[in-house]
């Protein structure tokens, strides 16, 4: 069986970092095609939060979700999170 840890260590594949880049964009461009009318301030913050998540997770090669890449900023590395 294979250690959670060490899949943590593995290298993200560059496929994987293009998509979550693009998503990351794709859903920071629906916050003015929705309208701010319509998402309200939660909303708004909700899908900035991901798009943001997704775009810096990919652009540093955050291993596993996506949510744990903005949190990954700010810690040091041996106390890193990740969700596989």
């Amino acid at each position: 069986m294979t250690d959670r840890k060490s899949l943590a260590r593995l290298k993200p594949l560059a496929i994987g970092r293009i998509t979550r880049v693009l998503f990351g964009l794709g859903t920071l461009a629906l916050i003015p095609v929705i309208g701010t009318s319509t998402l309200t301030t939660w909303g708004v913050a909700g899908l900035a939060a991901l798009g943001l998540s997704f775009l810096i997770g990919g652009l540093i090669g955050n291993p596993g979700c996506e949510l744990t890449a903005i949190p990954n900023l700010f810690l040091p590395v041996k106390k890193k999170t990740h969700c596989l």
